[in-house]
C-alpha cells in the first residue's frame, strides 16, 4: 500500500470520529484501528514498529476528559452527586457528563492513534510527491516536520540509554525530565540547522501565491470547518457540505498530482484498499441523511439508548481494511 491509500484511510478515520459521539459507531471505529495497528506491528511494511504512543495517551486522556468534562459539565438527568457551591466545578455531577467526556476521549485516543500509525506505514519520499506543484511551503514543511520527528525519538532513546548505561535508578518523573530536556535540547538545534538552510535558500523571500491556490486552500479550510462545526451543533446538512466540500478540493488535488500520483505503484491490494475506503467514505455521507443512524447523538440533557444503522456500522467497519490487505516488504 503506498502513501495516498494511507493517508486516505486516515483522512477517513478522522472524518468519521469527527462527525459522532455514537458509542457504538465510535466501538467501530476503535476496533478497527486497533487491528490495522496490530496488522501493521505484524507485517512492518517499512520495518518500523507500530508506535506505542496511543497506549499511552489512552491512560491519560480517557481518565482526564471524564473527569474534566464531568466537573466543568453540570448538565443532565442522571445525578450522581453533588458537589458544594466552588467557583467553576461546584455543582451537581451527572453521569450524562462523564459520559461525553469518555466519548471525547476514546475519539481523541482513536484518531491520534490512526494518526500516529502513518509513522510506521508512510514512505517520505512518496509522501513529498503526492504534494500538488503549487504547494512550496506545504512541501518544505512536510519534509522538515518527516526529518523532525525521528531526530526526536532518537533523543528520547539516547538519553534513556545513557542513564542506563550509567546505572542510574531514576524514578519516572525523573527520567521525564531528561527526556524532555533531551528532547527541547535536540529540537532547539535541529531549528537553528533548519533556519540557517532556509535562509541559504532564500525560503524566506516574499512568493505571491495564485489567486486560485489560495482559493483553493480557503475553501478546503471552510469545509473543515463545516464538517466540524456541523458535527458538534448536530446539523448533519451542514456536516454533509462539508465532507462535498472536501471530497471536491480532493480531486482537484488529485488532479493536480496525478503524474506524481501514477508513478507511486498502485497493486491490486492497493487498489482494493482504496476503493474500500473510498465505499466507507460514501457510506458515511449517506448516513448524514439517516436520522436512524443517529450519528448526532449526545446523552444530553436526558440519557438515552444510542440508535445504530447498519449502513453507518458497515462505514466504519470498513476502516479496517488496510489491515486485510497489508503486505509486509523484505526490507
Amino acid at each position: 500500500m503506498n502513501a495516498i491509500t494511507w493517508l486516505l484511510w486516515a483522512l477517513v478515520l478522522v472524518l468519521a470520529i469527527s462527525v459522532t459521539r455514537n458509542p457504538f459507531y465510535l466501538s467501530l471505529a476503535a476496533l478497527a484501528v486497533a487491528t490495522v495497528w496490530i496488522a501493521v506491528d505484524t507485517a512492518r511494511p517499512l520495518g518500523r514498529q507500530a508506535p506505542r504512543l496511543p497506549l499511552l495517551a489512552a491512560g491519560f486522556l480517557l481518565p482526564w476528559s471524564t473527569a474534566v468534562n464531568a466537573l466543568l459539565a453540570h448538565i443532565g438527568d442522571r445525578v450522581l452527586f453533588r458537589l458544594p457551591a466552588w467557583p467553576v466545578i461546584g455543582g451537581p455531577i451527572t453521569l450524562n457528563a462523564a459520559l461525553y467526556g469518555l466519548l471525547t476521549g476514546i475519539a481523541l485516543t482513536t484518531a491520534l492513534a490512526g494518526t500516529t500509525l502513518l509513522h510506521a506505514v508512510i514512505d517520505r519520499h512518496q509522501a513529498l510527491r503526492a504534494i500538488p506543484p503549487n504547494q512550496r511551503v506545504l512541501a518544505t514543511t512536510l519534509a522538515i516536520a518527516l526529518n523532525a520527528l525521528p531526530a526526536f525519538a532518537t533523543a528520547a532513546r539516547d538519553a534513556l540509554e545513557a542513564s542506563r548505561l550509567r546505572g542510574l535508578a531514576l524514578p519516572r518523573w525523573r527520567q521525564l525530565q531528561i527526556v524532555v530536556a533531551a528532547i527541547l535540547y535536540r529540537g532547539i538545534d535541529y531549528s537553528l540547522a533548519t533556519a540557517e538552510v532556509l535562509e541559504t535558500r532564500s525560503f524566506a523571500a516574499r512568493h505571491r501565491a495564485r489567486p486560485a491556490t489560495q482559493a483553493s486552500s480557503l475553501a478546503m479550510l471552510l469545509a473543515s470547518f463545516a464538517v466540524i462545526g456541523g458535527s458538534l451543533a448536530g446539523k448533519p446538512s451542514l456536516a454533509l457540505v462539508g465532507v462535498a466540500g472536501l471530497s471536491l478540493g480532493s480531486a482537484l488535488i488529485v488532479h493536480s498530482t496525478w503524474r506524481n500520483l501514477r508513478t507511486l505503484g498502485w497493486s491490486v491490494a492497493t487498489g482494493a484498499a482504496a476503493s474500500l475506503l473510498l465505499a466507507a467514505s460514501t457510506l458515511l455521507v449517506l448516513s448524514l441523511r439517516d436520522s436512524a443512524a443517529d450519528l448526532a447523538y449526545s446523552p444530553y440533557p436526558a440519557l438515552r439508548w444510542p440508535g445504530f444503522s447498519p449502513l453507518a456500522g458497515l462505514a466504519f467497519l470498513l476502516l479496517a481494511s488496510p489491515a486485510l490487505l497489508l503486505r509486509g516488504s523484505a526490507r
